[in-house]
């Protein structure tokens, strides 16, 4: 026998695998063997017995005798892994993508998301003693009732407190500076992120320096960001020059980087906290009001739970001068998320929604893993033929399961690949959809690379395992006897899996359909006025009330000759502005209340005598101001002050008198509650004063003339005011603004829930794609028969659509109770009607139907003779 025979490739096989002397005896003893089958079996039979013992001596026989042998069979046999499971993913193209379309999806989707969720939770990380800063807050009680929690504090505290207690290492106080209009040349702004800081807001805050000394020890000093100095001198080092604020020069010390959009601390300009004794007279040692951030340098570790304590006893010891108020702290990291304070920084983020995106992006991860498990272990019946052969050439269970896995890790490979790409092309779109500044170099972060390939793995493992495990497990003997019975081997886990995919889309469905109606019911919803058809202008800050007095006047009467104008009014602060731009007090007493008695804390604002009938406000008792500023010395207040008063009705408290910041002032009018921020938060208790300087004009606009009356008003406003900004907005927008949030929220939600049916869907697909095929022959039959294609589509159908029917009515009381926990923290809510039931539910069974019913109809309309014609 020679290598020339028809087997030769047999021995070229062992020849590159075996050393030469042990492919000598292989060879040897082959040829012996052969003879002797040809004389007993004939030649025929004899070749057969040669592959036989060529593969047999190849995995088990005399190739164990040297070590390097070994190896190299290890090293033939994992090729052949990855050979036989390329051969395999290949032959089955449509599973294949089935398979890495859905793990890729699913892992993208939930890195999108964990990237999203680090930023949220990666706030103040880029201070270094962010672990020891506390933040000094000032929850509000009337007597043991509570009020309201308030993020501003006493200017005298820090101080008080680094003085009381050892803890305290050092303190930085912040005063928001409000709008105000910064000059460089003819270069003018208005400019918002203005503080006034002490010079210790650089030993607590890490900030970098860019140029010059961080330094805030004398007044008319200023530091200004990187950007700030390019927007006015068109260059950043700007140490030692001058730029106007407040009608005063203040001197460049430092230029600072930009701070990343990860702080709730951003700021453009820090003036010398000493200035503001300068400018106004400001005295920090008295207790006039709680106006200023106050940040506290703990020792470590910060430990505020038994800190608190104190303050709550200290607190008591200064009753005399903040009342029945408590004094508390909250770490600085945890007020991005966890703080939800009047008079805050910014809008800060939700704990909450953080929580239930880390929920999605399980689910739509399960969803994808749940779709490669059913898919593998519903093809149980095709390679249990497969694994019955393997085992009877010789294969051990260890090495099947170690070739299903192989399998499971080139496809969970292909799909980190893609997962890679969609998270490349897509993350700009995601940073839109979520309103956040998320940082566009992803995968520079080794983080998300410890996910990518903790992911890689665990999908390998988690989705590979259990399919492996089973097909492993086919018994031989009974596989090739044909008494392997397909349909119900796994196929209780299947419908399981099935049902937790639906189940899991019902809910996102439903939570989605929450979120729009609540949206809708708030955008909806009586405000208690109109804010449509509103031009609005900010104010000039002139100083002299006089000299404002005379040109306001001069500037709404040249603004109403115009006819595309109804009216015109002048206020201190707007609806849906923040609440930062309101006055507070709790120094109102209804007369005859004793002094000592804490009072509530109400919100003031100024205006005119337009501004109720301009904004449609109701007057539910009383009069409206009668725009005489020497005779104004009544208060208007709304329904919320009257009942805090103690008033029963809103003809009791008219003509009664109250004591307003220590003067006796007469209440002439009771308005109706409206919602000066939006229903989402409670209506608050207002005072009204008279006053015709203020910091907004407003006007109303008639419907389609918003465009020209804008022209107008900025000729008019250059004209009156050339050496102040011109600048304007859309009150009906701002308003609106504070649905951002929510907006935002929902759009997440709806991308994710269309990728979680998306993948679901794209499982229930392939699972029905292969269950018609094993019933191709049973359809053809039944054809035959008589069945038409409408009884067949129904009968292939039922069963899948009963599942997710299933799905739904197990998702349905878990999604009540998800989104009642969501609807809570609102104080105006939509009632859960069953609409919001019903639409998950119709969407999900029409998408259910829609994939089933695809192929099912494909497959009746199929002709019979192309199943049974080899039968």
């Amino acid at each position: 026998m020679n290598e020339e025979q028809p087997f030769r490739f047999a021995f070229k096989l062992l020849r590159s695998f075996c050393p030469g002397q042990l492919y000598e005896e292989i060879e040897g003893d082959l040829v012996h063997r052969f003879n002797m089958d040809a004389k007993k079996l004939g030649q025929r039979r004899a070749r057969r017995r040669l592959m036989w013992n060529t593969i047999r001596f190849f995995r088990t026989g005399i190739v164990l005798r040297n070590r390097s042998t070994i190896e190299l069979g290890q090293l033939l046999m994992i090729r052949n892994y990855f050979l036989i499971a390329f051969r395999h993913l290949a032959k089955h193209k449509t599973f294949s993508f089935i398979n890495i379309a859905g793990l890729a999806i699913g892992m993208a989707a939930f890195l999108l998301i964990v990237h999203y969720v680090q930023f949220e939770r990666s706030y103040e990380n880029i201070h270094v003693n962010a672990e020891r800063i506390s933040r000094v807050t000032l929850d509000i009680y009337k007597g043991s009732e509570f009020v309201v929690s308030d993020c501003e504090m006493y200017a005298p505290i820090g101080q008080m407190l680094k003085d009381k207690f050892p803890e305290v290492l050092d303190f930085t106080r912040l005063y928001s500076a409000g709008n105000r209009v910064v000059k460089r040349g003819s270069e003018k702004f208005y400019e918002h992120r203005i503080y006034f800081a002490d010079h210790s807001v650089f030993k607590l805050f890490t900030l970098n320096v860019l140029y010059g000394k961080a330094e805030l020890t004398t007044p008319f000093q200023v530091v200004v960001t990187e950007s700030i100095a390019q927007k006015y001198f068109d260059h950043t080092n700007v140490v030692g020059e001058t730029i106007d604020m407040a009608g005063s020069p203040f001197t460049i010390a430092a230029v600072l980087s930009d701070l990343p959009p990860s702080t709730h601390f951003k700021f453009d300009f820090l003036v010398s906290h000493s200035t503001m004794n300068k400018l106004w007279g400001y005295h920090d040692e008295t207790f006039n009001g709680n106006n200023e951030y106050t940040y506290l340098l703990m020792t470590p570790p910060m430990d505020l739970t038994d800190f608190n304590r104190k303050l709550k006893a200290y607190s008591i010891e200064l009753a005399d001068r903040i009342g029945d108020d408590i004094i508390v702290c909250e770490p600085v990291k945890d007020i991005h998320l966890y703080s939800n304070k009047s008079f805050d920084m910014e809008t800060n983020g939700s704990a909450q929604s953080v929580l239930f995106l880390i929920i999605i992006a399980s689910f739509i991860l399960f969803i994808a893993w749940i779709n490669y498990i059913n898919l593998s272990t519903a093809k149980a019946a095709e390679r249990a033929r497969e694994v019955g052969i393997r085992k009877v050439m010789g294969s051990f269970r260890i090495q099947l399961v170690f070739q299903f896995l192989t399998e499971s890790i080139i496809i969970t490979l292909a799909s980190g690949a893609l997962c890679l790409i969609l998270i490349y092309a897509y993350l700009p779109l995601f940073a839109d959809l979520t309103g956040q500044h998320i940082s566009n170099r992803i995968f520079e972060i080794p983080t998300f690379w410890h996910w990518f390939l903790g992911l890689t793995l665990a999908g390998s493992l988690m989705a590979g395992l259990y399919p492996a495990f089973i097909l492993s497990s086919f018994r031989p003997v009974l596989v090739l006897k044909g008494k392997f019975i397909s349909s119900s081997h796994g196929q209780w886990l299947r419908r399981g899996l099935v049902v937790f995919q639906f189940a899991t889309t019902v809910i996102l469905i439903v939570c989605l359909c929450g979120v729009y109606f609540q949206i809708d019911y708030l955008q909806k919803y009586n405000l208690g006025l109109s804010v449509d058809q509103t031009l609005v202008l900010r104010a000039p800050p002139i100083e002299s009330d006089s000299l404002f007095k005379i040109k306001a006047r001069e500037l709404k009467n040249e603004l109403l000759l115009h006819s595309s104008v109804e009216m015109v009014t002048q206020s201190g602060t707007l609806p849906g502005l923040s609440l930062g731009e309101l006055s507070t007090t709790g120094n109102v007493l209804r007369l005859g209340q004793e002094k000592s008695e804490k009072g509530f804390l109400y919100y003031i604002n100024a205006f005119d005598e337009n501004f109720i009938p301009m904004f449609d406000i109701e007057l539910a008792a009383g009069r409206n101001f009668e725009g005489n500023p020497e005779g104004e010395f009544g208060l208007i207040i709304n329904e919320e002050a009257m009942r805090v008063l103690g008033f029963q009705s809103a003809e009791e408290a008219v003509g009664s008198e109250i004591l307003f910041y220590n003067v006796d002032k007469k209440i002439i009018g009771v308005v109706r509650n409206f919602y000066q921020r939006s229903p989402k938060e409670k209506n608050i208790p207002m005072i009204f004063w008279y006053d015709n300087k203020a910091d907004y004009f407003s006007l109303k606009v008639k419907e389609g003339q918003i465009s020209e009356t804008l022209e107008m008003a900025r000729e008019t406003w250059n004209r009156r005011f050339p050496e102040y900004p011109f600048d304007y907005f859309f009150l009906d927008e701002t308003y609106r603004q504070q649905y951002g949030p929510d907006l935002q929220f929902g759009r997440v939600i709806a991308v994710f829930c269309i990728l979680a049916v998306s993948i679901a869907c794209l499982g229930l697909f392939g699972l029905s794609s292969f269950t018609i095929t094993q019933r191709r022959k049973e359809i053809s039959i039944r054809k035959i028969l008589g069945a038409s294609v409408g009884r067949i589509t129904r009968l292939l159908s039922q069963d899948f659509v009963f599942l997710v029917v299933i799905a739904a009515f197990i998702a349905l009381p878990i999604a009540y109770l998800a989104m009642n926990e969501w609807l809570s923290h609102y104080a105006v809510r939509f009632s859960l009607t069953a609409w919001v039931f019903i639409i998950p539910m119709v969407i999900i069974l029409l998408a259910a139907f829609l994939t089933v019913s695809f192929q099912t109809i494909h497959a009746a309309r199929a002709n019979p003779v192309d199943s049974l014609k080899y039968e």
